[in-house]
């Protein structure tokens, strides 16, 4: 995408965010959950949109002032591990779902880790070992943190199943 420009202030990032799909399905999430009354649901969505548009913004700025292409490494991971800590805090003050929580904590942990890997494989050995996997698994890691903020919908699913099956009388089967 080309730069534009509005009154001297370049608005290319808050147009690649968006557009972005990641940001798009989270931001539905939010919508969903505010509708929806999850107000646990609702927290883990609105982490993870303030994350995505925290790295959205400072993305251009870090890429322009790590000349040595090392503290972004350092940045991203430190940005991942914040994010498990905050999530994890929540889970223990009940303010998100324990459950939501673990699996976020499992499916995030890649990301800091491949970080500091890329940035001693990369960068301080000169070496390529991390280039597959740091374009792989990265994505992968965002889009299931993305897909994780609807996890809450087919629990609530099912329970109100549950509780539509109980609720019927037992049918005569003579």
């Amino acid at each position: 995408m080309t730069q534009i420009d509005i009154n001297g202030a370049n608005i290319t990032p808050i147009l690649h965010a968006i557009f972005d799909s990641q940001m798009v399905l989270v931001s539905i999430a939010v919508v969903l959950f505010y509708f929806l009354k999850d107000k646990q649901a609702l927290r883990y969505a609105l982490l993870c949109l303030a994350f995505f548009i925290n790295g959205y913004l400072t993305y251009d700025l870090i890429m322009e002032y790590d000349t040595n292409k090392v503290y972004r490494y350092i940045y991203w991971a430190a940005t991942d591990i914040l994010f498990i800590a905050i999530v994890a805090y929540w889970a223990l003050k009940d303010k998100m779902y324990m459950w939501q929580s673990i699996i976020c904590q499992l499916v995030v942990i890649p990301a800091p880790l491949l970080q500091l890997f890329r940035l001693v494989d990369w960068h301080l050995m000169d070496l390529s070992y991390s280039g597959y996997l740091y374009r792989t698994v990265l994505p992968l890691v965002n889009y299931a943190t993305v897909f994780l903020c609807f996890a809450p919908l087919i629990y609530l699913f099912g329970r109100n199943a549950k509780k539509d099956v109980s609720s019927q009388p037992p049918q005569d089967v003579s």
